[in-house]
């Protein structure tokens, strides 16, 4: 094998060669410090230069690989002689982690995952790779002594304007002299109507310019530099060899190893990684440095939102979809591979990543869905599209792709059990059904007996006639009453009944007056309005207070709302509020409040669909928070904000109920009973069966089944006692 594969060595000078994604991933600032040379940096600003590069590698390149992220790195360092925190040498002990070789192919994102290791463990760990980054050579991948810098502006002839400039030079000056013969020296020229009157000159003039199309502007060469000829000018600025390591490994439908490539080219897969760090970084900078690209990449971000469907992106943008020649792959997906700020998967454009707008998702549905977790589609505000006649549908597309079922005009969050299944069918048919028809609207299998018997012991149901099946809070009377009548009837009718055909109708079948009929008709949950029968406004549009938002708890003094910590927390993302948040604050749309904190401000805003906390990144640091723990975003009466870790489960069920509202723990079952209470708004003396139900209709149905689990001890006052029996040996015999 022939080794042909030569790039010149160099030794970083500056940061940024030896992390060339720098550029892209920071801020723009006045004075880029990634210029600095890092042999002239004392320890202190060393130090604070290994911090940012941690930093933002976790806020930016969670995708990335840890060998991308630090092309300088030897594979053969040991890890070992590093002065980390013994969290950080029993975390890589750990995943029998040796040498910077076995962790250079983990993306950041699966260390942010480990088990019980906080973000503070990975910051160490990363800042002593980047400190072992900035001493060894790695090979130049690019072609141009400054790649990363692309002209911004088309070729300009200042000797002699274009036809088309001096076309529109001349329209723009007849309407400024007409407007200034008139006496308007101050009108804007375009944008205001043109007044009656107004010359043909000057009208003629102004059209012209209103259709002004990009062709007329642009030559046939220039109009090939589209988001997809950029993108292959850019890669072009990189060695032939090194291009072809990108379309292998990050714009490649299917990833090429670096063993594969390293055998194709003679080289070790050490050096095909280290290129592919170093050219990946050099292809960030192109869509970060106030290029073409970089407003591509901008305006892209803002029109996904938070969601949006792929299709719909590329119909706003059309060019997205054409081809990079160099990589063969559309412009879409090497602007994904290439940008962290969002993702691209199956057809779904997200900001910042799955996780979260799955997050964003839940959420959303929680504050929507009524006590059977139903929501009505046309109420959720989750997907952009330039289409809004087909907002509904392209809803019900995504909340199928993230596991949801939907039935018609609905979607269902409570499916786990059969109970919760036919719950929400009958929340949504709004009548009695048999066990047959609620099966109909199944779609997964289950069988009549099994439906039937979880009916029959669940306090959410009544049977109301034979095989005839109602929600127990419609109050029907057994065996079709009144009620049940009038509510089969408006179903029937599409949610409306004529007032006089109810009435012949009922009272041609059975023994009740005409008034009777009337008068059930007016009362819940009923109206009657103008001679017309339908159920009572309000039965989903649930605005949900504190005490009825799912795993928001009262405490002496605070609220408390707990989470599960995820890598877009590590990475500093901002997370997803219920609006119960904006209830407590008094915050409202547009309002952005600052909360004061031991760790400085919290801030919570309401500027999008739903309400926000900022970062907690400097509390999960300060803590060494992993990904997985549970924890208690905490606000105080006194306007002030806290951060608490919650208590691992122990398997002891009221304890667990305990710590999941994030009451302290006490052997009392009377105190205990107070706090899960307080923590959903009950009166202490409340019946264990009405928590037991506002848990599960709050939603928080892993608390629900752990209170039914000691429901008798919380009845009683003390645990249950094992009955025992004891025989002797005659006995036995006696049986015997």
């Amino acid at each position: 094998m022939t080794n042909d594969f030569s790039f010149d060595e160099l030794r970083p000078r500056t940061w940024l060669d030896a992390f060339p994604w720098l550029k892209g991933a920071a801020e723009s600032v006045a004075t880029p410090w990634w210029h600095e040379a890092i042999d002239d940096a004392d320890p202190a600003v060393r130090r604070q230069r290994l911090a940012q590069v941690s930093e933002l590698a976790m806020e930016r390149l969670t995708r990335w690989t840890i060998g991308q992220i630090f092309p300088g790195l030897s594979p053969d360092l040991e890890l070992g002689q590093f002065h980390l925190p013994a969290r950080a040498v029993n975390a890589l002990g750990r995943h029998n982690i040796v040498c910077a070789g076995d962790i250079s192919g983990m993306t950041l994102e699966s260390i942010l995952e480990w088990r019980q290791v906080g973000i503070g463990t990975v910051d160490a760990i990363l800042q002593a790779l980047a400190d072992a980054s900035t001493s060894l050579p790695t090979p130049s991948v690019t072609t141009l002594p400054n790649a990363t810098s692309m002209p911004t502006g088309l070729p300009f002839d200042s000797v002699r304007l274009p036809d088309w400039m001096s076309a529109l030079v001349d329209d723009l000056t007849t309407i400024a002299t007409w407007y200034a013969t008139v006496g308007l020296p101050g009108q804007p020229l375009l944008g205001d109507g043109l007044a009656p009157g107004t010359p043909d000159e000057v009208v003629k003039a102004r059209r012209r310019i209103e259709e002004l199309r990009t062709d007329d502007v642009l030559d046939e060469a220039e109009l090939e530099m589209d988001i997809a000829g950029l993108f292959d000018d850019a890669l072009g600025t990189l060695e032939p060899r090194a291009r072809r390591i990108l379309a292998d490994r990050i714009f490649g439908n299917e990833v090429v190893t670096l063993d594969e490539i390293g055998q194709a080219f003679g080289v070790t897969r050490e050096r095909i990684r280290q290129i592919e760090g170093k050219a990946r970084g050099a292809m960030l900078g192109y869509i970060s440095d106030g290029s073409p690209l970089e407003m591509v990449a901008h305006t892209a971000r803002t029109l996904i939102g938070t969601i949006r469907p792929l299709e719909d992106l590329l119909a706003v943008m059309p060019a997205l979809g054409k081809t990079v020649e160099s990589v063969g792959q559309p412009a879409w997906r090497v602007l994904d591979r290439l940008d962290d700020a969002y993702e691209i998967e199956d057809g779904w454009c997200v900001v910042p990543t799955m996780t979260a707008a799955r997050t964003v998702t839940q959420t959303q549905l929680q504050e929507h869905a009524d006590p059977y977790g139903v929501v009505r589609l046309e109420d959720l505000e989750l997907v952009e599209t330039s289409q809004p006649e087909r907002r509904a549908e392209l809803t019900a597309a995504w909340l199928t792709h993230c596991g949801y079922l939907i039935d018609g005009d609905y979607v269902l969050t409570r499916t786990q059990s059969v109970g919760d299944y036919g719950a929400a069918i009958l929340s949504i048919h709004g009548s009695p059904l048999s066990v047959q028809e609620i099966l109909d609207r199944f779609v997964v299998e289950r069988s009549a007996g099994s439906l039937r018997n979880a009916m029959s012991i669940d306090d959410r149901f009544e049977r109301v006639d034979r095989d005839q099946w109602a929600l127990k809070e419609w109050g029907l009377e057994a065996y079709a009453g009144i009620r049940s009548v009038i509510r089969e009837q408006v179903a029937r009718h599409g949610g409306r009944a004529k007032l006089d055909e109810l009435v012949e109708y009922i009272t041609g079948r059975y023994s009740v007056t005409a008034s009777s009929v009337a008068a059930y008709a007016s009362t819940p949950p009923f109206t009657c309005k103008e001679g017309v029968v339908r159920l009572a406004a309000g039965d989903r549009e649930i605005r949900k207070t504190p005490e009825r938002t799912r795993r928001m708890f009262r405490r002496p003094g605070a609220w408390a709302y707990r989470v599960r910590i995820t890598t877009d927390h590590l990475r500093g993302s901002g997370s997803v509020a219920p609006v119960a948040v904006a209830s407590i604050l008094d915050l409202q749309f547009g309002e952005t409040r600052q909360l004061d904190s031991a760790l400085g401000p919290q801030s919570v805003a309401w500027t999008g669909i739903q309400p926000q906390f900022g970062t907690i990144r400097r509390f999960l640091m300060d803590q060494d928070i992993a990904a997985g723990t549970e924890a208690f975003l905490v606000i105080h009466d006194d306007g002030t904000f806290s951060f608490e870790v919650g208590r691992e489960l122990t398997g002891n069920a009221l304890l667990d109920a305990l710590s999941l509202i994030g009451a302290s723990a006490t052997p009392s079952i009377d105190e205990a009973r107070a706090a899960l209470t307080a923590a959903v708004g009950l009166a202490e003396a409340s019946p264990v069966s009405s928590v037991i139900g506002a848990y599960r209709e709050r939603g928080d149905g892993d608390i629900a089944d752990l209170l039914t689990s000691v429901r008798e001890t919380l009845e009683t006052g003390h645990a249950p006692t094992q009955p025992t029996h004891r025989a002797d040996v005659d006995e036995i015999l006696d049986l015997l």
